[in-house]
């Protein structure tokens, strides 16, 4: 006895049609591929300013959240700041926390904000190029924190009206 099979027909460009060869799933990408930017560019319409001579939080909007699509992402942090120095001595340093530790030294944290010789004040840049490790799939929020480097004197963060810029960057591992 004879036995018949029929294959149903398939129309091969049709079928490839139908795959989405567009995007790649996140957790087959390659080490070193980007799988997302966040990023934010603010001008706050206030100074931020500490006499602290430990790290405070410089509040809203100096902060920025990603949710990582794989919890063994790299994340690299830029930012890029505007703090004014009033005059001698008014220098201060810059942090980051991730929710649960400081990213940068205790002490000086990112280095330390430039002054130089002269009482009259000085408009600055200050840029912070750091990395994370995520640990999961959670949302982390980067805080920026700051504090002055003497006693006594006033160190401003921010100077009101100039734009800051904030990137995190997820890099699959």
């Amino acid at each position: 006895m004879a036995v018949k099979f029929t294959k149903p027909e398939i129309n091969v460009r049709e079928k490839l049609a139908e795959l989405d060869y567009g995007k790649v799933p996140y957790h087959k990408m390659p080490a070193g591929s980007v799988i997302q930017v966040v990023d934010k560019l603010f001008t706050p319409t206030a100074h931020v300013t500490t006499t602290s001579l430990t790290y405070v939080d410089m509040g809203d909007p100096f902060n920025l959240s990603i949710s990582p699509k794989l919890s063994n992402s790299k994340i690299l942090i830029d930012i890029m700041l505007n703090p004014y120095i009033a005059g001698n001595g008014a220098t201060g340093t810059y942090n980051i926390h991730n929710g649960s530790s400081q990213l940068g030294g205790a002490a000086n944290g990112f280095g330390m904000v430039p002054s130089s010789g002269g009482t009259n004040g000085q408009y600055r840049h200050f840029n912070i190029n750091a990395s994370d490790t995520a640990s999961s799939t959670s949302t982390i929020t980067y805080r920026i924190y700051h504090r002055t480097a003497n006693s006594g004197v006033t160190f401003y963060g921010n100077h009101a009206t100039f734009t800051n810029y904030i990137r995190l960057t997820e890099i699959a591992q």
